[in-house]
C-alpha cells in the first residue's frame, strides 16, 4: 500500500509540473482515501465513481440513465457517485488517479497526462467527433483555419491543451492569434469584446442561440483535426486487475447512452429536474443540446457500436496531437480491448 501510495504522490507532482495537480497536500490525501473506498472488493464492484468533464448538463445523460435505470447496479456495482466538473474543479487526470474509478475528458488532455508518466488510458469515447468548435458570431463569420489570424479568441483554462494542439497540428502561426483567458462563458463575445471563443457545439452554442444571438459555429473536426470526444480514461492499473469491472462500468454507460439515443426529451428532462436541477438549466435549450450530442454519436451506419473506437479513428486521433507535439502511439494511450470484448459478450448493445 505504501509503494502505491508513493506512487501516487510521485505521480501528482510530476502532473503538478504541467498544470495538471489538485489544489495542495490536504485534498490530495483526501482524493486517495476517497478512491480506496471506491474500488470495492468484498461486495460486488463497489460504487462506480467517475469524474464528470463539466458540471451536470445534458452532456452526461447516458450516465444519468445508468444511475436512474439501475444499470450500473445491474452490472454488480453498489452504486454510482457523479463527480460534476466546472472551471474551478481539480484535473479529471488527477481524480481519477486519485479518488475515482473512471473520467471523461479529451484527447489531447489526457495526451498532455500520459506523456508526463500518467499511467491512463482511453478506454471508449461517448462521440465520434469532438463537441469543440471555434464560435464567432454571424456577422463576422470565423469559417477556415486562417481566418484565425489577427482574431482574439477566448478559451477556458481546461480547454488551452485541445486549442494549443488544434493550432500547431495545422501549422498556425500562433504569435498572430491573440488567445485570451475566459473561463467557461463566451458572452463577451457577443458584445465584441473577443472575436471568437472555442466553445462546445452541443453546450455554449446552443445556449447562445437560445438568447436570441446569431452564433456561427464549426467543429475543429471541420477545420483539419479529427478527435473523438468525450472519452472515458481510468488507470492502467484497473485495466490490468479490475478488468471485469472496467467492463461492466462500460456496459452501464452504453445502456444509458442507448436511452439517451431513443428518448433524448426524457433525457433533457432528467437533467433539469433531476441531476442539473441546481443549475436553473433552460428545458428548451437542454434538449436542443441533447439533440447536438446524438448527432455527435451517431456515425451514421448500421449497428454502430457507440462508446467503441476503431483502430483508424485511435490512429488519426494519435497523429491529431502528435503534430501538436505529443509523440505517442495508439497502444501509449487507448487500450480498446475491453470495450470490444463487452460488444463480442453482448452483441444486443449495438444499435438496430
Amino acid at each position: 500500500m505504501s509503494a502505491q501510495f508513493d506512487r501516487r504522490k510521485f505521480l501528482t507532482r510530476s502532473l503538478a509540473a504541467g498544470g495538471l495537480a489538485l489544489a495542495g497536500s490536504a485534498a490530495l490525501t483526501a482524493c486517495v482515501s476517497g478512491g480506496s473506498a471506491a474500488t470495492g472488493s468484498g461486495d460486488g464492484f463497489g460504487v462506480a465513481s467517475q469524474r464528470l468533464a463539466w458540471i451536470k448538463n445534458t452532456q452526461f445523460a447516458g450516465s444519468y440513465f445508468a444511475d436512474r435505470n439501475g444499470y450500473y447496479r445491474e452490472a454488480g456495482f453498489t452504486g454510482s457517485d457523479l463527480v460534476s466538473g466546472g472551471p474551478t474543479a481539480p484535473p479529471i487526470e488527477s481524480d481519477v488517479l486519485t479518488r475515482t474509478f473512471a473520467g471523461v475528458t479529451q484527447v489531447p488532455i489526457v495526451g498532455s497526462a500520459v506523456a508526463k508518466g500518467a499511467p491512463l488510458k482511453i478506454v471508449g469515447a461517448v462521440y465520434q467527433r469532438y463537441a469543440g468548435c471555434i464560435m464567432s458570431m454571424g456577422a463576422t463569420p470565423i469559417d477556415s483555419p486562417e481566418d484565425l489570424y489577427g482574431k482574439t479568441i477566448g478559451c477556458a483554462s481546461s480547454s488551452e491543451p485541445v486549442w494549443r494542439t488544434y493550432m500547431a497540428a495545422l501549422g498556425l502561426d500562433q504569435s498572430r492569434i491573440n488567445t485570451v483567458p475566459v473561463q467557461g462563458d463566451p458572452i463577451g463575445m457577443t458584445a465584441g469584446e473577443i472575436d471568437g471563443y472555442l466553445g462546445f457545439i452541443n453546450s455554449q452554442v446552443v445556449d447562445l442561440r437560445h438568447k436570441g444571438f446569431d452564433i456561427h459555429a464549426r467543429l475543429l473536426a471541420d477545420m483539419g483535426f479529427p478527435l473523438v470526444g468525450q472519452t472515458y480514461i481510468t488507470t492502467q492499473d484497473n485495466i490490468d486487475n479490475h478488468r471485469d469491472k472496467l467492463k461492466a462500468f462500460l456496459k452501464a454507460e452504453i445502456r444509458g447512452w442507448k436511452d439517451v439515443l431513443a428518448d433524448p426529451k426524457l433525457a433533457a428532462d432528467i437533467t433539469v429536474d433531476e441531476y442539473g436541477r441546481t443549475l436553473d438549466l433552460d428545458r428548451a435549450a437542454t434538449l436542443d443540446c441533447c439533440l447536438a450530442g446524438n448527432e455527435l454519436i451517431r456515425n451514421g451506419t448500421a449497428g454502430q457500436q457507440i462508446v467503441a473506437i476503431s483502430d483508424e479513428d485511435a490512429a488519426a486521433n494519435i497523429a491529431s496531437i502528435a503534430a501538436g507535439g505529443l509523440k505517442l502511439s495508439v497502444g501509449d494511450l487507448f487500450e480498446l480491448g475491453p470495450i470490444r470484448e463487452v460488444y463480442a459478450e453482448n452483441p444486443d448493445l449495438a444499435l438496430s
